[in-house]
């Protein structure tokens, strides 16, 4: 141990400064700067939302990038924004998987542009205290979270069940996000995110959603995993499909060769150890059983892991995600956030209308699908009409990450479109509740019913009595 420590200051002796990008939260930063101020004295962590990466290291002056879901490195090794990985003996020592997970991103090349410092899995967190306290049963699926039962709770009481992260905001969340669509598919995803989105409340960090669960203030957040252990919180795992997060580190391009060097060293071995402190998954997972970490901690996790290994996982590959990763998360905040307002409005009056009895089944879940459908929009540089599907996703996605006017005419065009369809649902509900509000149709199935069975009687009677006469 020693002699890594002397190499390391060693090192230390040709970087004077350095800036590191993340998208940690500001308790992980805190606890990471005692140890890099040790070797780099001005060193500077800078939280950064994912949509400000590219420009931020397009400046220039930045040396590491720390944490964040792998999309957004998989999106930036796409654009050309990473540097190959520092051959350092601590990167040569770490192993190529861990259990199915692949610890390492090879490029082209055959060179490392980035590895897997922390283990996430995505869980959904709560307090049974306050679920008994509200009288809800557990929701332990993406489904569960998108029920109209939830919804129930909003109309009940006005407090909204489930609190999100904005996928803009948060990079663990839009994974999430992504991962409903991955699960049910394009048109059934988006189904089910609308009503999830409708019954709401939305925050602008992952950290604020663990917060707001435990304060009480909503009953169901979706987060990463660390985020209960450290929260107190229950957790369980989402029943209908999970995926794990690779907290990931890499070097971007135009970095300090010296400091991205010293900066991969200490990450992974000091700053890997110290993980275990914070209920974080090392990608090493070999480090659960150090001597040198606590070992009450690493107890606890050893536990969720096996956990882990036994749900379903999707493994969903980074890859294929950063491929329409820009272009959902625009969307999603296009339709979703910034038409709250309006979504939440429409989507409580067909789910009161519904358990009411005021519609049926079938038009509940007509009216349902056309609320969640991905939108026809006018393309902003084409003036065509086109369908938010996921071909088009993908299509538009790298488009949306290089052109910001672009990007700006399409979310307008897009929160256009979404605008206009909830009005055609609310507007059909309109209709249906109007064409129904004289007899309601249970009312009416009943009366028709009766009315049958008055009509055979009567047929019954006479018949007898005819028989009588005769």
């Amino acid at each position: 141990m020693w002699r890594l420590a002397a190499s390391l200051l060693l090192l230390a002796l040709s970087v004077s400064s350095a800036t590191v990008l993340t998208r940690a939260d500001q308790l992980s930063i805190d606890a990471a700067y005692p140890i890099l101020r040790k070797y780099i004295p001005d060193i500077r962590i800078i939280p950064a939302d994912p949509t400000q990466w590219r420009g931020l290291i397009e400046r220039g002056d930045v040396d590491f990038l720390w944490a964040g879901a792998p999309v957004l490195y998989e999106a930036l090794l796409r654009e050309g924004y990473l540097a190959p990985m520092p051959d350092v003996p601590e990167l040569r020592q770490m192993p190529e998987r861990a259990g199915g997970i692949l610890l390492k991103r090879m490029g082209p090349d055959g060179k490392t542009y980035y590895v897997v410092y922390g283990l996430l899995g995505y869980v959904i967190g709560y307090s049974n205290e306050a679920l008994a306290k509200a009288g809800v049963q557990l929701a332990c699926s993406w489904a569960a979270l998108a029920s109209p039962n939830l919804t129930k709770y909003y109309l009940q009481t006005g407090a909204k069940p489930v609190v999100l992260a904005r996928p803009t905001k948060s990079t663990s969340t839009a994974a999430m996000m992504q991962l409903v669509t991955e699960i049910y598919g394009w048109e059934e995803g988006w189904r089910l995110l609308t009503a999830m989105a409708a019954h709401s409340r939305f925050v602008d960090s992952s950290g604020a959603v663990r917060d707001v669960v435990k304060r009480g203030e909503a009953l169901f957040g979706p987060m990463v995993d660390y985020y209960v252990f450290i929260a107190g919180l229950d957790y369980c795992i989402p029943a209908d499909g999970t995926d794990i997060l690779f907290d990931p580190i890499a070097v971007p391009r135009g970095a300090n060769a010296t400091a991205a060097a010293l900066l991969t060293r200490v990450f992974l071995t000091e700053l890997e150890k110290r993980l275990i402190d914070r209920y974080i998954l090392p990608g090493n997972l070999a480090l659960l059983d150090s001597p040198d970490v606590n070992q009450t901690k690493a107890a606890v996790l050893k536990r969720h892991l096996d956990k882990l290994m036994k749900a379903k996982v999707l493994a969903v590959p980074p890859e294929k995600s950063a491929s329409y990763y820009y272009s959902f998360i625009y969307y999603y905040e296009a339709t979703l956030v910034d038409l709250q307002d309006q979504l939440t409005s429409v989507w409580a009056k067909l789910v009161d209308a519904y358990y009411s009895g005021r519609i049926s089944r079938q038009q509940f879940e007509r009216l349902w699908r056309l609320l969640g459908a991905p939108v026809n929009y006018t393309d902003p540089a084409t003036g065509q009409t086109r369908a938010f599907t996921y071909q088009d996703a993908v299509a538009i996605n790298d488009k949306i990450a290089g052109d910001p006017t672009y990007r700006d005419r399409l979310v307008q065009a897009w929160r256009e479109a979404a605008r206009a369809k909830y009005q055609r649902v609310e507007a059909e509900l309109e209709k249906l509740l109007t064409q129904t509000q004289a007899t309601p149709p249970e009312q009416s199935i009943a009366i028709t019913t009766l009315a049958a069975a008055v009509v055979v009687i009567l047929a019954v009677a006479l018949f007898l009595i005819k028989r009588r006469r005769t």
